[in-house]
C-alpha cells in the first residue's frame, strides 16, 4: 500500500542508483537492492562505488577492487550493473557531480539510508541531487531519526510542496496497517521523495571488516556473496599484516 503526499509528475524512473563504499559489498546490500528492485518495479539496478568519501578517510581497499567485488557479486543478474565513475573522477566523490556526469533521463531513483539522509542538506549541491534524481529514503524496522524528519521538512518547503509536518507519517506505526511507503512530489524540482520501510539482512560493514581481519572465513563468509568471499581470501584483503591462517588439524 502506498500513501501519497502529492501527485507524482514526470516520467517514472526505470533505474535505481545505489551509492556506497561497498567495503566490501555484502549480503545486506544485495538484499536491499533486490527489495528495492521489486518494490519500485525498475528494470535497472546500478551500483556506484564511492571513490574518495568527502568526509571520511578513504577505504583501505581501492575503489577499483571494491568495484570489481560488486561486479563479482551481481554477475548474472539481469539489469544489475556497476558504474565506476566515482573511481575515475578526481577529488572527493560528490553525488551532485556524479549525477551531473551521468545525466540519466528520466532521472533515476537514488537510494540512501535514513541515517545518511539526515545530513543531506549538508551535502554539496543538494538542489542538483533533487533535480536529477528521485530520492528513496530507506527506513529499517525500529529506526527513526528526528534529524531525518527535519531534513525532509526542509526539502518539502524548498521544493514548494504544500505538505507540512503533520502530513509526514511515522512508518514504524503504519507498518501494522500495511503501509510501507510514502511518496511526495517536489514541484520545484519535478521529482519526488519517498520513504520506504524495508526488512533486510542487517550487516555491519565495520564489524565485517574486523571479522575478516582476524578470523577464518567460517566466521564471516556467510555474510558475503560466495564470489566476493573467494576474492577476499585469494587477495588477502582486510587482513592484518601479521595474520596467519590456522593450520589444518
Amino acid at each position: 500500500m502506498v500513501i501519497s503526499g502529492g501527485n507524482k509528475g514526470g516520467q517514472r524512473p526505470s533505474a535505481a542508483l545505489f551509492g556506497g563504499a561497498f567495503n566490501p559489498l555484502h549480503n545486506g546490500h544485495i538484499a536491499l537492492a533486490g527489495e528495492i528492485e521489486k518494490r519500485l518495479s525498475i528494470s535497472e539496478v546500478i551500483f556506484l562505488p564511492t571513490g574518495q568519501p568527502p568526509h571520511k578517510k578513504s577505504p583501505e581497499v581501492s575503489c577499483a577492487e571494491r568495484s570489481h567485488m560488486v561486479d563479482l557479486a551481481i554477475a548474472g543478474r539481469p539489469g544489475w550493473r556497476t558504474m565506476d565513475i566515482e573511481c575515475r573522477l578526481p577529488g572527493p566523490s560528490l553525488t551532485a557531480r556524479t549525477l551531473e556526469s551521468l545525466s540519466i533521463d528520466p532521472p533515476p531513483f537514488f537510494v540512501m539510508g535514513e541515517d545518511a539522509f539526515a545530513d543531506f542538506m549538508e551535502w554539496g549541491g543538494p538542489g542538483i541531487i533533487l533535480a536529477r534524481s528521485h530520492l528513496v529514503i530507506v527506513n529499517r524496522p525500529g529506526s527513526a531519526s528526528p534529524k531525518a524528519r527535519r531534513t525532509l521538512l526542509t526539502i518539502l518547503r524548498e521544493a514548494g510542496s504544500s505538505l507540512g509536518e503533520g502530513d509526514i507519517p511515522d512508518l514504524r506505526e503504519l507498518r501494522g496497517k500495511g503501509v510501507v511507503e510514502w511518496v511526495a512530489a517536489l514541484p520545484a524540482f519535478k521529482t519526488t521523495v519517498r520513504l520506504v520501510t524495508i526488512d533486510t539482512v542487517e550487516v555491519s560493514s565495520t564489524g565485517l571488516r574486523a571479522a575478516i581481519a582476524s578470523g577464518e572465513p567460517q566466521s564471516w563468509g556467510h555474510l558475503l556473496p560466495e564470489a566476493v568471499k573467494s576474492y577476499i581470501v585469494e587477495k588477502g584483503l582486510y587482513r592484518k599484516p601479521d595474520f596467519r591462517p590456522a593450520l589444518p588439524t
